[in-house]
C-alpha cells in the first residue's frame, strides 16, 4: 500500500502545489509556519477540497484525476480522518460516533456495532459507550475521533492536529496510546502538527511545508542536521544563514561573514549549534576563528540552558549553563563577545 499524489488546488486566493509519496507502515508528518497549506494537503486527499490538476492514487487505484474525469467523492475514499476539533456528533452516543463511518458505508447494524464496541475496548472507552461526547474529556473525545477513523479500516489514516486541543499531560498519553494504535496500523499515515518534539518523537519522515510547497523533506535526523528556512532551523533550534562562500569564508546575507574549517566556492547555507557558540566579557585570546561583538535582547532559560539571543553582524542564538550567566553577569541589553570555531560552522550547497 502506498500514496503516490500530485496536488494542484486552490482554497481561496491560496495555491498548492506539490508532490507527496508515502510508503505503507511509514508515519509522515507535515509540518510548516501557520498558513502552509498543511491543513488544506489532507482536505485534498480526503476528497473535501477538489483539484485543479494533478493526481492522487493510493495502491494504484486513482481516487482523483481532473485530467481523466475521475473524481471518487470523499464517502467513497478508503480513507479515514481525524480532525483538530473531533467533530464528534453531539446528539449520537459515543458508541453510535465510532460506527458511524461503517453505517454510512453500507455495513449493517449488528456488525457495526460490534466492531465499534470492538474499537473502543482496544481504545479503553468500552465504558463510556452510552455516553454522550459532550461528557467526555478532550483525551477521551480525541480517542472516540480515532477510535471513529480506524473503524472503516482505511488504507490511507489523515490526522490533523490530533493533539493540539488537549493539555499537556493529556498529550503525553494521547501521544502514547496514538503510537501504539499506529504501530498495528498497515495502511499510509499522514499526520499535520506544529509541534516538532511531536514529530519527531513520532515521524519516520517530515514533509516541510512553505507557501503550499514543499520546501524539505527528509528523515528527524536530515532536518535537523540540514536545514533549508528560517523556520526549520528554528524549529530544530539551530542558528541557519545562507551566503556566497569563497575559500574559507561565507559573505553572510543578512550581513557579516563567517570563517569555516574547510574551503568552499558557491552559494551555501551555514549551520551552528547554539551550544556551540562561546560568550566573553572581553575579546578572548586563542582559538575562535570567528569573534565579533553582539548585544544581548533576550535570555531564556529553556531546561538546564538559557538560551541568549543576540544581535549583531551576525546575529546568533547561544545555549550556555545559568552558572555561565552568572559568571558573565549577563543581562538583557549587555554587550558581550561572541565566539565560534570554524570547525563547528557547518557548511552546505543552498
Amino acid at each position: 500500500m502506498n500514496l503516490e499524489a500530485q496536488i494542484q488546488a486552490t482554497v481561496g486566493s491560496f495555491e498548492l502545489d506539490l508532490q507527496l509519496t508515502v510508503a505503507s507502515g511509514e508515519l509522515v508528518a507535515v509540518l510548516g509556519p501557520n498558513g502552509a497549506g498543511k491543513t488544506s494537503v489532507l482536505r485534498a486527499l480526503a476528497g473535501l477540497t477538489p483539484l485543479d490538476a494533478g493526481r492522487v492514487a493510493l495502491d494504484g487505484v486513482v481516487l482523483e484525476d481532473p485530467a481523466a474525469g475521475i473524481r471518487l467523492a470523499p464517502e467513497r475514499r478508503p480513507v479515514g480522518m481525524v480532525f483538530q476539533d473531533y467533530l464528534l456528533f453531539p446528539h449520537l452516543t459515543v458508541l453510535e460516533n465510532v460506527v458511524f463511518g461503517l453505517r454510512s458505508r453500507g455495513a449493517r447494524r449488528l456488525a457495526a456495532l460490534e466492531i465499534g464496541r470492538e474499537w473502543l475496548e482496544r481504545l479503553g472507552l468500552e465504558t463510556y459507550a452510552s455516553r454522550k461526547p459532550g461528557t467526555l474529556s478532550g483525551g477521551q473525545a480525541q480517542r472516540v475521533a480515532l477510535a471513529r477513523a480506524l473503524a472503516t479500516s482505511p488504507a490511507l489514516l489523515l490526522m490533523d492536529e490530533p493533539m493540539a486541543a488537549l493539555d499537556a499531560s493529556t498529550r503525553v498519553e494521547f501521544r502514547r496510546e496514538l503510537r501504539r494504535q499506529l504501530e498495528s496500523f498497515d495502511g499510509v499515515r499522514l499526520v499535520v502538527t506544529h509541534d516538532p518534539v511531536e514529530a519527531m518523537a513520532m515521524a519516520d519522515r517530515l514533509v516541510i511545508l512553505e507557501q503550499g510547497r514543499v520546501l524539505q523533506s527528509g528523515s528527524p535526523t536530515e532536518v535537523a542536521q540540514r536545514p533549508r528556512s528560517r523556520y526549520v532551523a528554528d524549529l530544530v533550534g539551530v542558528n541557519l544563514y545562507r551566503g556566497r562562500a569563497r575559500g574559507n569564508v561565507i559573505a553572510l546575507d543578512g550581513g557579516g561573514s563567517l570563517t569555516m574549517a574547510e574551503g568552499a566556492d558557491g552559494d551555501v547555507f551555514a549551520v551552528v549549534h547554539p551550544r556551540t557558540v562561546a560568550l566573553y566579557r572581553t575579546r578572548p585570546d586563542g582559538t575562535p576563528r570567528n569573534v565579533w561583538e553582539g548585544r544581548a535582547s533576550n535570555l531564556d532559560l529553556e531546561g538546564d540552558r538559557v538560551r541568549v539571543r543576540l544581535e549583531g553582524s551576525p546575529s546568533i542564538v547561544a545555549e550556555i549553563t545559568p552558572a555561565a550567566v552568572r559568571d558573565l553577569g549577563l543581562d538583557r541589553g549587555d554587550t558581550v563577545w561572541i565566539g565560534v570555531k570554524a570547525t563547528e560552522v557547518d557548511v552546505y550547497p543552498s
